[in-house]
């Protein structure tokens, strides 16, 4: 838990790039990628992700963190990051909170990943996401208690499947 302190810079997952013999910045294979993987996304074991109210900046990277089968909280709230908002960082997701950034997206809940199912509560307020209400709560996952998206930029009509 590091909530509620200076923490600055960016969201700290980390994917090593693989380089050439020449140099060049070359993609690692996905068989390699497991490899280039350092910082918080070899923390396996981890259950609890908690960098509330820091000053934490630009975007996540969230590939990273899928491998994190135990992460069932992840707090990100108060902070300046921005990009998309993805729900599904980790298969066993219970909490997800978002708000209070500069988000402007929520990429689509889709149904195949294991955090549609353990979702419980999600937090997207005080962000700035500008979508459509029906794109958005399309795929809203089945055991959700609790969805919050209050103080954004959501326009349109709500899903029929509502």
């Amino acid at each position: 838990d590091l909530r509620d302190n200076n923490l600055a810079g960016h969201f700290p997952v980390y994917a090593r790039d693989f380089f050439d013999a020449d140099g060049t910045l070359t993609n690692a294979a996905e068989s390699e990628w497991k490899l280039t993987k350092y910082g918080l996304a070899n923390l396996y074991n981890l259950e609890t992700l908690d960098f509330a109210d820091n000053k934490l900046t630009g975007t996540i990277e969230y590939r990273p963190l899928y491998n994190l089968h135990s992460l069932t909280h992840f707090d990100v709230s108060g902070n300046q990051l921005s990009g998309d908002v993805n729900a599904h960082v980790s298969p066993s997701l219970i909490y997800a909170d978002f708000s209070n950034n500069r988000f402007r997206s929520m990429l689509n809940l889709k149904r195949y990943k294991g955090s549609f199912r353990t979702l419980r509560f999600c937090d997207v307020s005080n962000n700035d996401i500008q979508q459509d209400a029906s794109v958005l709560l399309e795929n809203i996952p089945p055991n959700i208690e609790q969805f919050v998206a209050s103080n954004n930029q959501i326009t349109g009509s709500l899903p029929a499947s509502l």
